[in-house]
Formats: structure tokens, C-alpha cells, sequence
């Protein structure tokens, strides 16, 4: 049994490190979606503020402002960006639900592996 006890010790490290690592990920993600978000609300404003400047909306007009075209591909760009990333965050929120229910178990298997005279509170009572 005591064999396995390093092993099984290992694996848990293991799959805290995988789950840290999982963690991290989710939070990046999350924010770049935010980053995202907002430069997409900064550049509807600039497409805004430069079609009230020109005074022309149509965007099949000859005389469309060229800034105001180069914003609006950036922006469905980031559109297509952030349905892409979320559906990486998706994932990534699984996978690590995913990894917290095999930590779980793995430490609920350890805590009953562990032998109960070997636990700091079965020590001390025996001190």
C-alpha cells in the first residue's frame, strides 16, 4: 500500500498543477473577451464619430470614409474573434470542471489511503 502512496501523491500534484494551469486559462480568456468587448464598443464609436464627420452612412457610397471601412472590417473581425474565444472558454470551463472532480476525488481517495496514526492529529494524541 505504502508503494502506491507516492504515486497517488504525485498524481494529485499533478492535477492541482493541471488544474492552476486550466485556471489560468479561463481567466485569460475572460479577459481578453472583455478587451475584446471593448474595442469593439471603441471602435463602433470612432465609425460613429467619423460618419458624422463626413456626413455620409451609406456605406456603398464612393466617398465612404476609408477610416470608417478599415474600422468596421476590424470590428466584425473582433466579432468573429471573441465567438471564437468564447467558445474556447467554454472548453476551457469544462475541462477544468472536469479537472476539479478528479481533484476532488483523488484527495477524498488519499484522505482514505492515508493511514489514521499517521495523521498530525492522531501523532499528537498518541504524544
Amino acid at each position: 500500500m505504502h508503494s502506491k502512496m507516492p504515486d497517488a501523491s504525485q498524481l494529485l500534484r499533478r492535477k492541482q498543477f493541471e488544474a492552476n494551469e486550466k485556471e489560468r486559462r479561463v481567466v485569460l480568456l475572460s479577459t481578453m473577451i472583455s478587451d475584446f468587448d471593448n474595442m469593439i464598443v471603441e471602435l463602433g464609436r470612432h465609425i460613429a464619430a467619423e460618419e458624422d464627420r463626413t456626413r455620409i452612412k451609406d456605406t456603398g457610397h464612393p466617398a465612404y470614409s476609408t477610416y470608417a471601412t478599415a474600422a468596421a472590417k476590424r470590428r466584425q473581425n473582433l466579432l468573429s474573434t471573441v465567438a471564437h474565444t468564447r467558445t474556447m472558454l467554454d472548453v476551457a470551463r469544462r475541462e477544468l470542471h472536469e479537472l476539479r472532480l478528479q481533484l476532488r476525488d483523488l484527495e477524498n481517495n488519499q484522505s482514505r489511503l492515508t493511514p489514521a496514526s499517521s495523521t498530525p492529529d492522531a501523532i499528537s494524541a498518541l504524544q
